[in-house]
């Protein structure tokens, strides 16, 4: 093993359920002499309870484990201790996943092609403030932003849906905190004929509750509230 500089050496818990891997994993770290293993765990609930435990400067995990995935560790680790940075490291090159792990807190994600000895540059990276994740899903990172602008851009070029002004004095009204007898009464209609309104206005705003409907006409400036 390499000698270990005190205070400098970047400490790490490693989290893997395959054994043989972990360790071999493990016995190249510590031949680092900036890389201390200070840790290790087969699952996610260990590796929460450790994290907890040491406060480790970075978790190197893989993202299915056991019990408790990988996924669910990261989110737990992040909200536990905020500092520890998280790196995936899995043969999961599943687009779900690496979004998760991102969503998750995740810093890099890997898949375990990279050569066992690449993984403590990988480290180091992370713990420097970047953001490391193998190219193959890096790829699939920015198809996936790429559809996501093309999503956003036609959503902006369709117009807007429009309301009859019956539909707007019902929105106006649910705005306002009524429900559907007062609204009825209000109106002079009758409570079945608001519940369609009501349904009519969510489904052209393809919304699901009477408040996101009046959300939506508040930014859409639809309506304003008084």
């Amino acid at each position: 093993m390499g000698e270990k500089r005190p205070g400098e050496a970047i400490r790490v818990i490693v989290a893997d359920d395959h054994a043989l891997f972990r360790r071999g994993l493990e016995m190249v770290l510590e031949s680092e002499p900036d890389i201390e293993v200070v840790a290790e765990a087969n699952n996610g609930n260990e590796v929460i309870a450790l994290a907890e435990q040491h406060m480790p400067d970075l978790v190197l995990m893989d993202v299915r484990m056991p019990g408790k995935g990988g996924i669910d560790a990261a989110q737990a680790i992040k909200d536990a201790v905020p500092h520890t940075k998280i790196l995936m490291l899995t043969i999961s090159d599943e687009e779900e996943d690496l979004y998760d792990a991102i969503k998750a807190g995740a810093s890099g994600y890997l898949l375990k092609e990279i050569s066992i000895e690449e993984v403590a540059s990988a480290i180091r990276s992370v713990h420097a403030g970047q953001s490391l994740i193998s190219p193959s899903m890096a790829s699939k990172l920015l198809n996936e932003f790429a559809a996501m602008a093309r999503k956003d851009e036609e959503k902006q070029q369709m117009p807007a849906p429009r309301l009859t002004v019956r539909e707007m004095e019902v929105l106006t009204l649910v705005a306002q905190g009524l429900n559907n007898r007062d609204i009825a009464k209000q109106l002079f209609i009758s409570e079945n004929t608001v519940k369609n309104h009501v349904r009519n206005i969510l489904e052209k705003l393809h919304l699901h509750s009477r408040m996101e409907a009046v959300v939506y006409a508040v930014r859409e400036k639809l309506l304003e509230i008084k």
